[in-house]
């Protein structure tokens, strides 16, 4: 978990930078890195086995899916929790456009 302070006008210009049909593709990246950060006291809170990794993920993509105001908050425990270079870093990797097409590399 991250031990900087949130920088929340950060937050938010990341979140208008996501178009709005990439959010299922953004909450599900996210999703499976806060996952793989948890250490398993936490998955078993969530899911009632130390090991389940896979229910976690599901509990946390439902909570995530409820309402557009969830978008908001899964940027801001991914600031919270991963960091917010390694956020950024994680969006920056999906290539997302607003255009709905990704960017490629060339290479």
């Amino acid at each position: 978990m991250s031990s900087q302070p949130i920088d929340f006008e950060l937050a938010e210009k990341t979140i208008e930078l996501i178009p709005d049909h990439a959010w299922t593709q953004v909450r599900q990246a996210i999703v499976t890195a806060l996952v793989d950060c948890m250490p398993g006291s936490v998955v078993e809170q969530l899911t009632g086995d130390h090991f389940d990794f896979d229910g976690a993920e599901q509990a946390l993509y439902a909570y995530y899916l409820d309402e557009e105001e969830q978008n908001h908050e899964l940027i801001i425990d991914a600031f919270k929790i991963m960091g917010e270079l390694n956020t950024i870093d994680l969006l920056n990797s999906l290539n997302l456009q607003a255009n709905g097409i990704s960017k490629t590399r060339e290479g």
